[in-house]
């Protein structure tokens, strides 16, 4: 499809592997005219974007980073869909200049859909740092395709790419030189002449053959649907000679890029720089010192996320307290229901939404940091193997750390994860690690019934967690995202210099993707909660909620848990050390007229007495059901929004919740009971 009507925008395609600088060019293309969403029905986040050039308006679709459009995973589906299906009127292909044999593969398998193809040959500076000199008039005129060169990171050659993709949209796409050589080889004339003039859902005869060579089991099923029984068993045989075995067509495409890099790339090495590279390389993936490097590389981008978060929290705290007294102080004698909607509900829910942005803002800014540089992959390699065994890969462990410190920077650290189904795994996973402030609860209702054996418990919690991280997984990928296997394959990228520009756009976008989603869930379940357990005289036991935890008293109670420990464990969901405060009012230890209040009130609670009461009015099987109840309980209101931000579906989000409480009251019931034997 060409473009007739010029009033319509120009689509352009940005298609190229993890690890080329796709999302830099896309940056330097649209700036801050961006929308981040989800694929039509996929979870899998889409990015497009406007701009004008020469009184034209432009679309850029990003695509998914993929390594090839063999539809073996929901990635390259998705790539291989919207170029087939949608017709951009442009694919630009962004390969490396420092990897070009890795970046051009994909490029074989784009050119082959009939569709005009520009390359953006990106990472020029890092090609020259490594002393490599690139014949682009030469190569593009051995590739058959408009060959931009490109420095993203610097905004070099964006003019040239936007003047190529300006020319190439009015034009009409040619025969690129791989596919000319192609036709030329014996296996291609034999399947050409046995399929003939068939038609396969708009693909064109060329992509239909090349894959039929590749022995693509959906190609293969749309062939034997159109041709005889017998032209098929033809083909069936001539495929299963040995000469034509299924690496017969990878090695046609490296034999075409290795003779086009041999004739237009003369390789060098500046010395010092690559031993420089390579000397810190032999310690970022050893087997043993690589793992020391990543946990301390994590702990530091943990750190760094605090120092960022930490000076915004310390004003945000205060003030939101300031503030609720005085919207409190305000309406007390006229309408005092609205000022503590106001000061306990509106004002605490805008307060922790703002103290997760900052943190967020921090986890945003490391990740694209350590992946601009080129880091990250080398934390997936060194930690692969030990992954491979709870069926994720190695960028899952990334994640899967920083949830120790807190759930919302594991999710918010999925971002990392290339693979869909890998990314919505590791992301219902993370929640189940246990966070720095879930510790704090369970260590205080331990110590008061378990101080001798807190040892063993926490033991016990931690076997319990692995078991439950590794059933989870299991069930996701077996039932909910089956697809493709766990094991990662990838070349380590060469480290560069970080583009300040490319970080600061990333976080900017994300940060306004959090505000638009997180914001408005973090404020309707704020004012939900308050709803819910406001009273005028302050007496909680007769809310809403009390009520609500007394309806399901009998339920709980099999459970281990009466109505004040299930209302505990339900107000964990503001914040995982709001349980304290809750119990204490709960327990009659505090007066109050919501729980929201109770969160944010400066007042400290009375540990020491608070421990007494509970004692007495607690059975220490049903504290051990409520440890492991709220061990595995759904994450805070945070995680949870930053769980909807991430994968923009209420479908997860709420879907990841129910799970979450399900397991949570299944680990508390079979604590109860053990509880009960033993005590």
């Amino acid at each position: 499809m060409r473009r007739n009507d010029r009033s319509k925008k120009v689509t352009i395609a940005l298609a190229g592997q993890p690890n080329t600088g796709k999302s830099t060019v896309f940056n330097c293309l649209t700036g801050s005219n961006q929308h981040v969403g989800n694929w039509p029905g996929k979870t899998v986040e889409q990015k497009s974007g406007v701009f004008e050039y020469h009184d034209e308006m432009y679309t850029v679709v990003d695509l998914p980073g993929t390594y090839s459009l063999t539809a073996n995973s929901l990635e390259e589906k998705i790539a291989m869909d919207f170029i087939i299906q949608d017709s951009p009127d442009v694919v630009v292909v962004v390969a490396d200049a420092s990897q070009m044999e890795r970046s051009l593969y994909l490029l074989t398998e784009i050119q082959m859909l009939s569709v005009p193809v520009v390359v953006a040959l990106n990472m020029m500076d890092v090609a020259e740092q490594m002393g490599n000199q690139i014949d682009i008039g030469k190569m593009g005129s051995l590739l058959g395709l408009p060959l931009v060169p490109l420095t993203a990171s610097r905004r070099i050659g964006l003019d040239d790419l936007l003047k190529t993709i300006e020319r190439t949209v009015s034009g009409k796409p040619e025969v690129s030189s791989f596919e000319q050589r192609l036709r030329e080889d014996p296996l291609y004339h034999e399947i050409d002449t046995i399929l003939g003039d068939i038609e396969c859902e708009g693909l064109s005869l060329s992509w239909i053959i090349s894959k039929t060579m590749e022995q693509d089991e959906h190609i293969l099923s749309l062939v034997k649907q159109r041709i005889s029984a017998s032209r098929y068993s033809r083909l069936i045989n001539i495929l299963e000679q040995p000469q034509y075995g299924r690496l017969y067509m990878a090695t046609l495409r490296y034999g075409w890029i290795s003779g086009v890099l041999r004739e237009s790339v003369s390789e060098g090495s500046d010395i010092r720089k690559v031993s420089r590279g390579k000397k810190f390389d032999r310690y970022a993936t050893h087997p043993v010192w690589g793992k020391v490097i990543a946990v301390f590389m994590m702990i530091s981008a943990f750190a760094v996320s605090m120092m960022i978060a930490m000076p915004l929290m310390g004003i945000l705290q205060p003030l939101s307290m300031s503030l609720s007294r005085l919207v409190r102080d305000a309406f007390s004698s006229q309408v005092p229901w609205f000022g503590s909607m106001l000061s306990d509900g509106l004002i605490p829910g805008v307060t922790v939404s703002l103290m997760m942005l900052s943190f967020i803002i921090g986890v945003y800014f490391v990740f694209a940091l350590l992946e601009d540089v080129g880091y990250i992959a080398r934390l997936a390699f060194v930690f692969d193997t030990a992954m491979n065994k709870i069926g994720l890969h190695g960028k899952s462990s990334m994640p899967l750390f920083m949830s120790f410190g807190c759930n919302i920077a594991g999710v918010t650290a999925t971002r990392v994860i290339d693979s869909w189904q890998q990314r919505m795994v590791t992301l219902v996973v993370v929640s189940i690690v246990p966070c720095l402030a879930l510790w704090a609860v369970v260590s205080f209702m331990g110590a008061i019934f378990f101080s001798a054996a807190m040892p063993l418990l926490i033991l016990s919690l931690i076997v319990v967690m692995v078991a439950h991280i590794y059933l989870t997984s299991y069930l996701l990928r077996r039932f909910i995202v089956p697809g493709e296997t766990a094991g990662l394959i990838m070349e380590l990228p060469p480290y560069h210099r970080p583009n300040w520009r490319t970080i600061f756009s990333y976080v900017w976008v994300q940060m306004k993707s959090f505000i638009r989603r997180a914001f408005t869930l973090i404020s309707v379940l704020s004012l939900a909660v308050w709803a819910l357990s406001y009273r005028s005289d302050g007496n909680m036991e007769l809310s809403i909620l009390a009520s609500i935890g007394k309806f399901f008293d009998p339920v709980t109670s099999f459970l281990g848990l009466n109505w004040r420990l299930f209302i505990a464990l339900l107000a964990s969901i503001i914040a995982k050390e709001a349980s304290l405060s809750v119990i204490a009012v709960l327990f009659g230890l505090g007066q109050g007229s919501s729980i929201t209040s109770f969160i944010f009130s400066s007042t400290a609670v009375e540990k020491a007495e608070l421990a007494g009461t509970i004692a007495q009015m607690v059975s220490p099987a049903s504290a051990l059901a409520f440890i492991f109840a709220f061990f595995f309980t759904i994450p805070c209101i945070g995680t949870v929004a930053t769980i909807y931000s991430e994968t923009k579906s209420l479908k997860w989000t709420i879907g990841s919740s129910l799970y979450y409480v399900c397991t949570s009251l299944i680990a508390g019931a079979l604590a109860y009971r053990v509880g009960l034997l033993l005590f």
